[in-house]
């Protein structure tokens, strides 16, 4: 440890304000040291990316918008082709968890069995938006604005929405009481 009594005297400077006296004393080593890295520092930094190959702030933003794009088009993408609908057509836990959402959230439009209420009924072959398994999933999936039907891809998960429309495919060709007349044009093979 350095000896205290050994340093260089106080200087004071020759002004005095006020009767306040200065010192004049110099900065710690490592203060000046840690400054003249700072500056340097910045110097570089401002190089770099204002006048060299750094990416500029405009740059950065439309990849991190890019990327965030990127994670987001899974959670919400609706991929699942004609034949995974229909093996989760033949799934029993899989419908029956579809039939208690189609409950709750479908049935107040297309009634409880699918035979249409405010909503076209989805039990005979005419179909508005296309009746495939995957324009069905597209269809739950994106809502119909339009005609009232909310998008559900942002409340359902997309295994919800893919055993949504796989359990909606096997409403068809059913007979339920009261069905709603057809509407749309006639789908055959789907």
């Amino acid at each position: 440890m350095k000896d205290t009594d050994t340093h260089e005297p106080d200087r004071l400077l020759d002004h005095e304000y006020d009767g306040i006296c200065e010192y004049d004393n110099p900065l710690p080593g490592w203060w000046v040291w840690l400054f003249v890295a700072t500056v340097a520092f910045s110097a570089g930094y401002y190089a770099w990316y204002q006048l060299g190959p750094g990416p500029t702030i405009i740059a950065q933003y439309e990849a991190e918008v890019r990327e965030a794009a990127e994670h987001q088009a899974p959670a919400g993408a609706v991929a699942a082709t004609e034949d995974a609908l229909k093996r989760l057509q033949r799934d029993t836990t899989v419908m029956a968890g579809a039939r208690e959402t189609f409950a709750t959230r479908c049935a107040a439009c297309h009634g409880p069995e699918g035979q249409g209420l405010i909503g076209p009924n989805l039990v005979d072959e005419f179909w508005l938006h296309g009746g495939t398994l995957t324009t069905i999933l597209r269809t739950v999936a994106e809502g119909v604005p339009d005609k009232g039907m909310v998008p559900w891809k942002g409340q359902l998960t997309p295994a919800e929405l893919e055993a949504i429309a796989a359990y909606i495919g096997t409403l068809r060709g059913t007979n339920p009481p009261n069905p709603k007349p057809p509407q749309g044009a006639k789908v055959t093979g789907a």
